[in-house]
């Protein structure tokens, strides 16, 4: 009995976990080139089988009997999201895989699908939201002239009055699982390698900006999913709790 208390309570802390994940993504759908975190839901093995140390006290009745429910994690959903016209020559969305590259405060690549951009007073491109240089092909900061229309084609060459100042640097993950977000809508990889170049098929779109990945009715509908998941998990505990109280009564003398 005292099994199942442990893979109802596993259960409730998987869900707890998966419903800090969908918060956070209904709290960015209104948010820029947001993309949303999928929750990697897991079945365990049996103590016994997982760690064999533990398979001294395996209970013979137990043995095919399940560990329940654990959260594996989540993963970037790298789905493109709609794009919304603004008409603004600083907005970018990206048609296709890949992020733009932005310089962070140690001078490190970062990645962001926030294409909505800004020319500073010293003439460098830069996020709107945090101020970030926008990094060209070349690895470094995009400059061009103040006060004068900035042109990007779709691959990303950017010109003013005909005469190209650069070209927007656009990087990919070969895997999903390795980015890392930082906050602020940039992310960054744990594992360099991971980092490559753009596919070629990839567009940049001006004058658009790319929507959130995050549909607040699929977010809402897989919150309450998640909380009728919890509910019986709790509702299991309460049940084998109140079982365990009937049976140290049994036998008991009044």
């Amino acid at each position: 009995m005292l099994y199942g208390l442990y893979l109802s309570a596993a259960g409730m802390q998987a869900q707890e976990k998966r419903q800090a994940v969908l918060t956070n993504n209904l709290a960015n759908a209104q948010t820029t080139g947001f993309k949303r975190d999928l929750t990697v839901m897991q079945s365990r093995l049996n103590e016994a089988k997982e760690h064999g140390a533990a398979a001294q006290y395996q209970v013979p009745v137990l043995e095919n009997q399940g560990g329940g429910v654990t959260l594996g994690g989540t993963v970037v959903d790298l789905s493109q999201g709609s794009f919304k016209r603004t008409d603004e020559p600083g907005d970018m969305a990206l048609s296709g895989r890949g992020f733009f590259t932005v310089q962070g405060a140690q001078g490190q690549k970062l990645l962001t699908r926030d294409g909505q951009f800004m020319v500073n007073e010293q003439g460098t491109l830069v996020t709107a939201s945090g101020g970030n240089a926008v990094l060209g092909a070349d690895g470094m900061a995009i400059t061009v002239k103040p006060g004068v229309d900035v042109t990007i084609d779709e691959q990303g060459v950017v010109s003013q009055k005909g005469q190209a100042a650069g070209k927007l640097g656009l990087a990919d993950v070969t895997d999903a699982r390795r980015l890392v977000k930082l906050g602020g809508n940039l992310l960054t990889v744990d594992d360099p390698k991971a980092l490559v170049a753009a596919p070629v098929q990839t567009g940049v779109k001006q004058g658009f900006l790319e929507e959130s990945g995050a549909d607040p009715m699929v977010e809402m509908v897989t919150m309450m999913e998640g909380q009728r998941a919890f509910e019986a998990n709790a509702k299991m505990i309460t049940y084998q709790d109140t079982t365990l109280q009937e049976v140290n009564t049994i036998g008991r003398v009044a």
